[in-house]
């Protein structure tokens, strides 16, 4: 974030991230902690891509069913999943679920194959809020569903450009620009904020053993921890560069939450992924610092600070925390960058 020339009224923050990185959730969370969160009819308007969000998951847990030869427990779920999968226009003209779709969503997840296959996910990089949404189907399939801000933080959607979020902190106007993290999305932003002096960048601390799909067909052999590897070796490593009047970056590692449960609970250890890991496999503290270090080694600039810290931006006091102590680094080292401390 930088001070910009209104008597240090304003500053400016740049959100870049690897996609899925949960960057956007992090935006949306300053709007509900420092703006009053969405009202009613920016919530409303989300209805949508909540329902498409529900969808969605439940048509690539299906799938994935394929992928882990998982077959239905309930052979007359066999029909609801033909609906769910054949189903192209979902809704009617009110923007509602139909019935019948409702109706053949809430049997596959009562189905116990359907909840094994949501359950080992991240064997075929099932999406984060797919479980959020399972675990509340009844209630957003139900007539008259609205969505809460809670289904608003888990919704995913593709940032496109850059999208604005103005707050006020102690008499400060911050604002947050959340920009896209795909690459085709990058050149849209980032010759805009040659002015930035602080970047808060985001990446999935969760994604050590996925793969971007941007870059599939460009290196479609790579072995594991491509969204990691990528993410820190061409986004991350690029804005140490770009940014060179900042003095300091702040390093978002979120989803910890996630990463606690990959590590604990599946077979998935960073030692396959990264073969100088000397860690244990169930140490989540050993692997987080070696995750935060592959990130804090690209600095090659002594005088450049990195800040980071383990978030998860789906829950509000972690994050509300989190925010406090980085507005007050901010602040500070502004401050001392023109010389008032």
């Amino acid at each position: 974030m930088s001070f910009v020339c209104k008597l240090f009224k304003e500053l400016l923050d740049l959100s870049p991230g690897a996609a899925e990185s949960g960057k956007s959730t992090l935006v949306k969370q300053m709007k509900i902690i420092h703006s009053h969160g969405f009202s009613d009819e920016e919530l409303a308007s989300f209805k949508p891509a909540v329902l498409d969000n529900l969808l969605s998951s439940m048509k690539f847990v299906l799938q994935g069913m394929g992928i882990l030869r998982i077959n239905l427990a309930i052979p007359r779920n066999t029909t609801h999943a033909q609906t769910v999968l054949s189903c192209g226009r979902c809704f009617d003209e009110d923007e509602t679920l139909l019935p019948f779709v409702g109706h053949a969503l809430r049997c596959l997840w009562a189905d116990p194959a359907v909840r094994l296959a949501a359950s080992r996910g991240y064997e075929y990089e099932l999406n984060d809020s797919a479980h959020y949404f399972f675990v509340n189907i009844n209630r957003i399939t139900a007539p008259g569903y609205r969505p809460t801000q809670t289904d608003l933080l888990r919704v995913r959607l593709r940032t496109a450009g850059v999208i604005e979020t103005q707050f006020k902190i102690n008499n400060l106007i911050f604002r947050m620009y959340d920009v896209g993290g795909q690459r085709t999305e990058r050149r849209k932003w980032i010759g805009c904020f040659e002015e930035v002096r602080a970047v808060l960048y985001v990446a999935a601390l969760s994604g050590y053993d996925m793969t971007l799909l941007e870059e599939l067909t460009l290196d479609s052999g790579r072995a594991g921890g491509g969204l990691f590897n990528l993410s820190r070796s061409f986004l991350f490593s690029f804005i140490f560069v770009f940014f060179t009047k900042n003095r300091f970056q702040i390093l978002f590692l979120n989803k910890i939450d996630l990463f606690q449960e990959k590590i604990l609970h599946s077979e998935r250890h960073l030692r396959l992924y990264f073969s100088e890991y000397r860690g244990a496999d169930c140490d989540v503290d050993a692997g987080a610092r070696f995750v935060a270090n592959q990130f804090l080694s690209l600095n090659r600039n002594v005088a450049k600070l990195v800040y980071h810290h383990f978030t998860t931006a789906t829950d509000t006091s972690n994050v509300q925390v989190v925010f406090q102590v980085v507005m007050d680094t901010i602040i500070k080292e502004n401050l001392e960058a023109v010389s008032l401390l």
